[in-house]
This record gives C-alpha cells, structure tokens and sequence, in this order.
C-alpha cells in the first residue's frame, strides 16, 4: 500500500495542474487533481486528502472559503495559489497563501509546513532575495527570504536538530548579526533543509540592523521564479 500523502489539488488551468501535480509526485505526494470544488464531497470520500491545494478564483466569496475550511476540517490544511487579499481577513489568517508565479520549491515548502504544523507557512510577507551566504549557529546557510521582522534560510544538511530553537545568525557581507528564533524546519529534499524564523533582534557587534539589510537586500530576479 502506497505511503504517499494525497494532496487535493482544485485548479482550473489545466496547464498549471498538471506542472504542480508532476511536482507534488515528484516530492512523493500522491496528487487529487480536480478542475474545481464541484465533486468535493465525492473526492474526499474516495480518497481522504491530508491537504487541500485551491486555486483563489474557486473561492470568490466568504462563504465559499469558509465553508470550504470547515468541511475540510482543522486537520486538514488549506493552501490557496493566487491573490489572497480580497478574502476577509479572518480566512486570511487561516489559509496558507502561494503566490504566483508559481515556484515549485516555494509551492513545495508550503505543503510540509501546513502539513506539519497545520497552519499558514509564513507569520510575516517575505520576499525573495538573491542567495546571501550567512551562518547560524556557526552552520553555513544561505539566506533566502526578508522581512522586517522574518528570515527564510536554506542548509544543507538532513539533520533536523542542526538548529537550535533560538540562534544567532551572521551575515558578514552585510554585517549583520541578530537573535533569530526559529519558526519551523522542514526538508526540501533528502539533502536539503528550509528554515523560517523571526528575528528578535539585533546583536551589540552588528555594524548594521536587521531592519536596513531586509530592505537593501538586492531582490531575487523575478524571471528565476516565474514557471508560467
């Protein structure tokens, strides 16, 4: 019997569908792809999903997402792909949100931390930067994501206690260095491991703030991000 965790995934652009279902089965999901939430109540019979992926366009009115949130359950997260800000804000804060355009190690992450934590995957707006060689607890990382009080990092390592649930983070080419107490940890591949965190705050020997790095950072091109 298959061990695979099946993710629904209600997505009316059958290009897109297809390109997250190959990713999803190639991270060792098992992908419930359905153009819309029409047949819900049948799918999740026939398979009882651990996650559900929904495009934001099936999802037009409060009571569309809140029902939608209900029949799932509380064990059940709900990942919406798409602008989430029409949604009211209590939805909001329920839902994992994934931006487009879709990046597949992002969508990735997304679906092990609402499945490990049953909840959003981020508490702040981070954006993407370019890869900044940084080290946490004297770890070599790479810093991935800002914001003004959130970082996203990347190691590559399997170990999952290589961090500590507060450490301090360097980043000498900014000169850099805060409190940094780590949010989730969760693998990207066998190899790889993503980091999220909030920064509590910033060392006396920093020689610049969190704050001006997380601003300055030089963004990440939006053409390595973009699959669509």
């Amino acid at each position: 019997m298959s061990t695979r965790a099946p993710i629904g995934l209600a997505c009316p652009l059958p290009a897109e569908r297809a390109t997250v279902s190959e990713w999803l089965t190639q991270a060792g999901y098992s992908p419930v792809a359905m153009p819309d939430l029409s047949r819900l109540e049948e799918q999740l019979r026939a398979t009882p999903v651990q996650a559900m992926i929904a495009d934001v366009s099936l999802l037009p009115r409060e009571s569309d997402a809140s029902g939608l949130m209900r029949r799932l359950g509380s064990n059940r997260p709900l990942l919406v792909i798409g602008d989430t800000n029409h949604l009211p804000r209590g939805v909001r804060n329920d839902v994992s949100s994934i931006e487009r355009p879709l990046d597949r190690d992002t969508l990735l992450l997304s679906v092990a931390l609402a499945l490990a934590e049953g909840r959003p995957a981020r508490r702040f707006a981070r954006r993407q930067i370019d890869p900044v060689p940084a080290s946490a607890q004297g770890v070599a990382v790479t810093v991935r994501e800002t914001s003004e009080y959130g970082v996203g990092l990347e190691l590559s390592t399997a170990k999952p206690n290589v961090l500590p649930p507060v450490f301090s983070l360097r980043v000498p080419s900014f000169g850099v260095h805060v409190v940094v107490r780590r949010a989730w940890l969760a693998p990207l591949s066998p190899q790889v491991m993503r980091c999220g965190g909030t920064v509590e705050g910033n060392l006396p020997d920093a020689d610049r703030p969190w704050a001006e790095f997380a601003r300055e950072a030089p963004s990440r091109p939006a053409a390595l991000a973009a699959r669509f």
